[in-house]
C-alpha cells in the first residue's frame, strides 16, 4: 500500500518547510547585514551640519571627524548648509541615499522648525533614524555684575514687580535662548521684552553695553566674562547644575520642578539605513567620544557630551516631537 499524506499532514510538512526556509534566509540575510555593517564605509563619508563654520555643532562634527577618520580608513568631510531653519540640512540628508555615506549631526532646532511648519518636504518621524543622541547644553540666564537679582527667586520677585521694564536677548528667534526665555517668562508668570540677534557675540556685546538687561543663551560665547566677573550667572535652564559652573543653580530646584530647556545634538541617518550598520555606527562614535579630550573640549564649549544608544536616542527623540508639538506656538515661536 502506498501512504498518501492527509491534506492537514501535507499542509504541515508545507508549513514546516517554509518556516524553516524563512529561517534559513533570515539568519542569511543577518549574516548578510553584518558583513555589509563590517564593509563599510566604502567611499568619504560626510556629516551635514546646520550652522557656520566655527558653530558648536560645527566644532562638535569637525572634533568627532578627527576621530573617527583614522577608525573608519575613509576621509569625513563636514559640510555646513546653512539656512532655511535647519531645513536645508536636515532635507540634505533625508534624501541622501540610506546607507550612512550621509549623515547629519543636527541640533534640536530641526524638531522645532518641524512642529512650526507644515509645508516640509519630508516627515521626521518617517524619513530619519536616530543613531545617537550626543550632548547637550543648557541655555543661562546672565545679566552684567550690578543688576539688581543674583538668584532666580530675587530675579522673579523683581521682574513681577517691574513688568515689560527688563529686556532680555538671545542668539536669534527660535534659538535656545529664546526658547528658554519664553518658557521661563511663562513659567514664572513674568513680562521680558524678547530682542533677538545675530549670534550670541552680538548678544553679548549688547549686555554688556547696557542695550539689554539680561542674556538667555548657551554660554559658550561668553563664559570668559563670567570667570571675569563681569557677567553673573542668574539661573540654568538644566535639569541639573552645569559641570563647568556648578555654583550656579537651576531653575528647576529655585521653584520651578520639572523646568528643563536644553539645546542637543543627535546624529541621524535616512530612515531605511539598516540596523546593524546604525549599531556599528553607535559603537564606533560612542569609542570615539570616549577617546582624548573630546569630552572636555566640548564642556568648555558649554556643551556636555556622551552617546545614548539607537534605542535609547529614538525614544528621546518621539518624546522632543511630541513636546514641542504641545508647545512650539505656545511660547509665541514662529516659522
Amino acid at each position: 500500500m502506498v501512504f498518501s499524506p492527509t491534506p492537514s499532514r501535507h499542509r504541515s510538512v508545507t508549513q514546516h518547510l517554509a518556516i524553516s526556509l524563512l529561517v534559513l534566509l533570515s539568519g542569511m540575510s543577518g549574516l548578510q547585514a553584518a558583513d555589509n555593517a563590517a564593509r563599510w564605509p566604502q567611499r568619504p563619508v560626510r556629516f551635514i551640519v546646520s550652522t557656520a563654520a566655527g558653530g558648536a555643532s560645527d566644532i562638535m562634527a569637525r572634533l568627532l571627524a578627527e576621530r573617527l577618520q583614522s577608525l573608519w580608513g575613509e576621509q569625513i568631510l563636514v559640510e555646513n548648509k546653512t539656512g532655511g531653519a535647519a531645513v536645508i540640512a536636515t532635507e540634505s540628508v533625508v534624501r541622501s541615499t540610506p546607507d550612512a555615506h550621509v549623515m547629519g549631526l543636527l541640533a534640536s532646532s530641526f524638531v522645532v522648525t518641524s512642529a512650526l511648519r507644515n509645508d516640509l518636504p519630508y516627515d521626521i518621524r518617517r524619513d530619519l533614524r536616530a543613531v545617537t543622541h550626543i550632548g547637550s547644553a543648557p541655555a543661562v540666564l546672565v545679566a552684567r555684575a550690578d543688576f539688581g537679582a543674583s538668584r532666580p527667586a530675587d530675579f522673579a520677585a523683581l521682574a513681577r514687580a517691574n513688568p515689560g521694564k527688563f529686556s532680555y536677548g538671545s542668539p536669534s528667534v527660535n534659538s535656545n535662548g529664546h526658547r528658554a526665555g519664553e518658557a521661563l517668562k511663562r513659567a514664572l508668570g513674568i513680562d521680558l521684552i524678547h530682542i533677538p540677534f545675530k549670534g550670541g557675540s552680538q548678544a553679548t556685546a549688547a549686555l554688556l553695553g547696557g542695550q539689554i538687561s539680561l542674556m538667555m543663551a548657551t554660554p559658550t560665547g561668553f563664559q570668559q566674562h563670567i570667570s571675569s566677573g563681569r557677567l553673573k550667572i542668574i539661573g540654568v535652564s538644566s535639569a541639573k547644575r552645569f559641570p563647568t559652573n556648578p555654583e550656579a543653580p537651576t531653575f528647576a530646584e529655585s521653584g520651578l520642578p520639572g523646568f528643563e530647556m536644553v539645546e542637543w545634538w543627535m546624529l541621524l541617518a535616512p530612515a531605511q539605513t539598516p540596523t546593524a550598520l546604525v549599531e556599528r555606527i553607535y559603537q564606533d562614535v560612542a569609542a570615539a567620544t570616549r577617546r582624548g579630550d573630546f569630552h572636555q573640549r566640548m564642556l568648555d564649549l558649554g556643551i556636555e557630551t556622551f552617546a545614548a544608544t539607537p534605542t535609547e536616542s529614538a525614544r528621546f527623540l518621539q518624546s522632543e516631537i511630541e513636546r514641542w508639538g504641545r508647545d512650539a506656538k505656545s511660547l509665541g515661536l514662529t516659522p
